[in-house]
């Protein structure tokens, strides 16, 4: 898959310095702010996105994703939960999808920011 080679260990995906996410209480939706532009986020995606801070690698974020899905769904079976290299798979998609656009950048922790 092209995605994995992207995101190697190491890949640290931040988001990019022009864009800013923001909650919108009164529309009560996350939102990605950018120069003259504004894309409205899921919860999935800003979750994610929150997690983009640069320190954090792929598959640490999915680890974060995956584990508050789990101790959300404890009501629920934990059937109802992605496997962690599905969601992994997802959310590399994901994260490259947004690096396409320019919103997030991905460093390697041996390149300096």
């Amino acid at each position: 898959m092209v995605v994995e080679s992207i995101f190697v260990d190491g890949s640290l995906p931040k988001i990019a310095a022009k864009a800013r996410l923001k909650f919108d209480k009164v529309r009560e939706k996350h939102l990605l702010l950018l120069p003259e532009k504004v894309v409205v986020l899921n919860e999935t995606a800003a979750s994610i996105l929150r997690l983009c801070d640069g320190s954090r690698t792929v598959n640490t974020i999915t680890e974060d994703i995956r584990n508050s899905l789990m101790a959300g769904s404890e009501t629920r079976s934990s059937s109802a939960v992605p496997e962690l290299k599905t969601m992994e798979a997802d959310i590399s998609e994901f994260l490259l999808q947004m690096a396409n656009q320019g919103w997030v950048v991905i460093q390697h922790e041996n390149e300096e920011t």
